[in-house]
Order: structure tokens, then C-alpha cells, then sequence
């Protein structure tokens, strides 16, 4: 597992020879905020950032706070995107503008989830009838990813880097269910009125842990089908962000959350800490080829899988064995392939009837 020291010198080794253009969706705040900090510092501002999120009032102080390069240095430009992760249809506007402007980019970095798409307290829809923890933490991540991946592709045909990051929970391997409730339904039925917001929701619990392996899913998919670019599902582990300081367990739990929050900063860490983890496995050689990558909270890779060719029509819709990618065996990994089918098969059903 590499060290922090580590982390840092991969990061500080990371010097292309041309402007990378990196979008962080939710880099305005905790880990992608911390990661477009990072990338900024180390090429001295000598990139296209650009941070997508809810208000133009919290992205200033992160735009304002980037270095900037010396005066000659072209390409380089540090900007927000207004755009609301919980509507796929603001989504699906927002990457038509970017592939509208833009020649191509070379890191998308997903991590915005909100306030809604973290609470263990509340489970709720969207104006568009997702459950908002499926919505944030994965339907829109698979969104941007199918409404930008040709900007990836053509940063790859350039021979620069291409790679794309979802920051969640990956490593722990947990398979996709036969036949899960993925909207979360019945949970949300069964739960009391007076319990919502003062103790622990069972749907948010559901909705959040399936996540996992559906990010697995997204990263796999899309890595089979563009061999020659980097999906990366990785675990950021326990952050001390200014917006994660307290675990929120509703006012009935209050006792418990204490305990658990006492835990956090005690193993927790720093901001800056886990973006330099983060950006060393964004930036790493190892993912210069392409493939699925599930990734620890160090940047050490738990489990890979590299395609030598596209291999979107390879899934097997009857093999229901966990772990297994296209046959082989992955480490930290979920699945199953079926699995991945039929999730696929959602969410463009989804997708298409918004």
C-alpha cells in the first residue's frame, strides 16, 4: 500500500508536455475540490479545470484560490459549470455545451453526491423519480460518463491521457442482486413519517450500499466497450471535509453518531491527504493503457482488468458468479456479468424515458 510519501512523488512526477483539460463534477467541495486543488499546485496552473457544480458562490473561492502561470503560457483556463448532479436532464445539457467548446478532455473526476446523496437519514426522489442516492452517487456518474466518453476517446487518439474517475466505494466486491428493489421502493414504503430525518432510513442505507457495486458495474461497462481508456472506481475511505465533519444518524441516534464521529477523526483523513492519493492513481502510469481499475484509499490498485480490444458484446447474461469480469477473475471486484446486464439495462431505461 503506497505511502503518503509516495502519493506525492507520483503526483509530483506528473508533468505532460501539454494543457490537460480535467473536469471535476462536485469540485467545488470535499475530495474533488481537494483534487482540482492539487492538479492546479502541481502544474503551477497550467491547465483547463473545470469545476461543475450547484452555485457559482462556492466555486469562486476555488477558482480564486488556484495558481495561476506566468504571463506567455497558453491553453489554460480555470472555470465553473453550473449544473445540478440530480437532474440527468441539466446533465445531459451541461455535456452537450462541454462537447460543443471543447476538442477533448483527459480527466473526468465524478464525486459529487450532496448533501441528500449522503445522508443516512432521508430517502427521497428526484423531480425526476430517482431515488436521490441512486440518482447523485450513481445514475448521473453513468450520464456524464456516455455523454462525454467521446471527449476521452478523442484525448486518447491524441496520445494524451484519458481516464475516467469515480470516487465512492470500491474494493469491497459486492455483488449486484438477482432481483434487487434498485429503486428502493418497498423501503421507502415501509418506513415511518415520524422516523424520517430523526434516525437511520433503511432506504438511504439500501439505495446507498447498492452504489458500490454499481459503480463497479459503470466502470466495467464502459471500460469493455473503450479498451483504450481508463475507468477507475476508487475508495476515498474516511475524509475530514468541511462538509463531513459530523456523521448525521438523525436526533434519536445522536448518542451513536457520537461514537462514530469520534472514530472519524481519529482514522479519518485530511482533505489534502486524500486528494494527493487520489490524483496519484488518476495521474499513475499503471492506467496508461486503459482498462477497469478498482482502487483503495491509498491509490493502491486492488483489482484490474485491461481489455485488448472492445468487448462490449462479451458479457455472459447467465453467469451470476461474483468477482468474475468477462469470465475472469477480479479482485475487489463485484459483478456478476448478468448482473451488469440487467443494470445497464435499467438505468438506459431510465435515462431514456427522462
Amino acid at each position: 500500500m503506497p505511502s503518503l510519501i509516495q502519493a506525492r512523488s507520483l503526483v509530483a512526477e506528473f508533468s505532460p508536455p501539454y494543457v490537460p483539460v480535467a473536469v471535476f463534477v462536485g469540485g467545488t467541495s470535499g475530495v474533488g475540490q481537494g483534487m482540482a486543488e492539487a492538479l492546479a499546485k502541481q502544474l503551477s496552473g497550467r491547465a483547463h479545470i473545470i469545476l461543475i457544480g450547484r452555485t457559482a458562490a462556492t466555486a469562486q473561492p476555488v477558482l480564486d484560490g488556484l495558481p495561476k502561470p506566468g504571463a506567455g503560457v497558453e491553453g489554460w483556463k480555470h472555470e465553473f459549470v453550473q449544473c445540478d448532479s440530480e437532474s440527468m436532464r441539466a446533465i445531459r445539457a451541461t455535456c452537450a455545451e462541454l462537447r460543443a467548446r471543447l476538442s477533448h478532455i483527459n480527466f473526468l473526476v465524478l464525486s459529487a453526491a450532496g448533501s441528500k446523496g449522503n445522508s443516512m437519514t432521508t430517502s427521497e426522489l428526484t423531480e425526476e423519480g430517482i431515488e436521490v442516492h441512486l440518482a447523485t452517487r450513481y445514475v448521473s456518474r453513468y450520464q456524464y460518463l456516455k455523454e462525454v466518453v467521446p471527449l476521452l476517446d478523442a484525448a486518447q487518439k491524441r496520445g494524451q491521457h484519458a481516464h475516467a474517475m469515480s470516487v465512492l466505494g470500491a474494493g469491497f466486491g459486492f455483488a449486484i442482486p438477482k432481483d434487487p428493489d434498485w429503486m428502493v421502493e418497498r423501503a421507502r414504503k415501509a418506513q415511518y413519517s415520524f422516523t424520517q430525518g430523526r434516525a437511520i432510513c433503511l432506504a438511504a442505507l439500501k439505495a446507498m450500499f447498492y452504489t458500490s457495486p454499481f459503480n463497479d458495474a459503470m466502470v466495467a461497462y464502459f471500460a469493455s466497450a473503450h479498451p483504450s481508456i481508463a475507468f477507475t472506481h476508487i475508495m476515498p475511505g474516511q475524509v475530514l471535509t468541511d462538509g463531513a465533519q459530523h456523521i448525521e444518524m438523525g436526533s434519536l441516534l445522536t448518542p451513536l453518531a457520537f461514537v462514530f464521529d469520534t472514530f472519524k477523526w481519529l482514522l479519518g483523513t485530511s482533505q489534502d491527504d486524500c486528494a494527493q492519493y487520489m490524483l496519484s492513481a488518476l495521474v499513475s502510469p499503471n492506467t496508461d493503457n486503459g482498462g477497469a481499475f478498482f482502487i483503495g484509499q491509498k491509490g493502491d490498485i486492488i483489482g484490474a482488468r485491461v481489455f485488448d480490444e472492445v468487448s462490449s458484446g462479451k458479457w455472459d447474461e447467465s453467469d451470476w458468479r461474483t468477482g468474475y469480469l468477462q469470465g475472469v477473475p477480479v479482485k475487489g471486484y463485484g459483478g456478476p456479468d448478468a448482473g451488469v446486464l440487467q443494470l445497464v439495462r435499467w438505468t438506459e431505461q431510465i435515462l431514456n424515458a427522462i
